[in-house]
């Protein structure tokens, strides 16, 4: 059951957004980032280095048993920003060091700039990194997109893979064909409908294509890896709200994962929305989703059904 908290966030939501939900506007292309001077906690390093060219900042706690490589949402065309460094901050506690890859964010990009220049840094983060040094990955949103995309290129290529991904809240079916645009068509706090317009008469706004796409086929695997033949890749574990529009994006990906054979988890948090841990980290629901990710980065599962969410083991 959703906590109150949760219902208290998740009305605040809806309000805020409505003005945008009601003119079928992009929330990623319209809400603006104002960002101050970014400070780590105590005792922690924030630094910046580049892999080929591409710029990584690095949140280092004072020790660290893992590399994760972090890849920010925010629709292709938000910056790395204090959002998703404090979001790096709480890897970080876990006693990861994590690098995030401050691709160039931007409404003009088109498919496949941000791809490729994510696999660039990937490719040249993953050479230089000792073999025995621990590595997984993470991505929210826009970024478990790339995430997939660079570790399905890397498993083609024969490069290194993460030995765990994490997948919050994925777009990954950038054509947008799952029923959960229809069955959340008025639930997502987020993207939904408001309640007087229907899904038959909007159903092109609620399954809004991005530009990113330009000419490209959106069911193309490297572009939406829900489509992808997943065979090969690490352990994937799948966060995500209820309601998200987008929720059988995760959906796809775990049959997909269990079809190739790969371990995969899928976490449906009753109630919740696209990056609910990351907008609200204080929740219930949200201290439960990171601690399954620190136990699923510590090599740990927890079969236990945490507060607020519905687990699904995809083994």
């Amino acid at each position: 059951m959703i906590s109150l908290r949760a219902r208290i966030a998740r009305t605040l939501l809806r309000l805020y957004t409505y003005p945008l939900r009601r003119g079928h506007k992009s929330l990623s292309r319209s809400v603006r980032f104002t960002d101050g001077k970014y400070r780590p906690p105590h005792g922690f390093h924030l630094r910046a280095t580049n892999a080929d060219g591409v710029r990584i900042e690095i949140c280092e706690p004072p020790e660290s048993a893992i590399d994760l490589l972090h890849f920010h949402g925010g629709g292709h065309t938000a910056a790395l920003n204090n959002f998703y460094r404090r979001a790096a901050e709480r890897y970080a506690e876990m006693g990861a060091r994590v690098y995030s890859i401050d691709y160039q964010a931007g409404k003009e990009r088109i498919y496949p700039t941000v791809h490729d220049e994510c696999f660039r840094a990937y490719r040249a983060f993953v050479e230089q990194l000792p073999e025995d040094r621990p590595l997984a990955a993470v991505g929210d949103s826009f970024g478990a997109n790339l995430l997939l995309s660079c570790c399905l290129r890397a498993r083609d290529l024969g490069i290194r893979l993460p030995s765990a991904l994490i997948c919050i809240s994925p777009f990954a079916d950038l054509a947008a064909s799952g029923d959960s645009y229809q069955r959340n068509c008025h639930r997502d706090p987020l993207y939904a409908l408001p309640k007087n317009q229907s899904f038959s008469e909007h159903e092109k706004d609620i399954r809004r294509r991005t530009p990113y796409c330009g000419s490209a086929d959106p069911h193309m695997p490297d572009l939406s890896p829900a489509y992808a033949d997943l065979h090969g890749i690490s352990k994937l574990l799948l966060l995500v709200g209820e309601y998200e529009t987008s929720a059988s994006d995760a959906e796809m990906l775990a049959r997909n994962a269990r079809r190739a054979g790969v371990p995969v988890f899928l976490h449906s948090f009753t109630g919740m929305w696209h990056d609910f841990l990351y907008l609200f980290p204080s929740l219930p629901e949200s201290r439960a989703a990171y601690r399954e990710i620190e136990a699923f980065l510590s090599g740990t599962r927890n079969n236990a059904t945490h507060c607020g969410g519905a687990a699904s083991n995809g083994l």
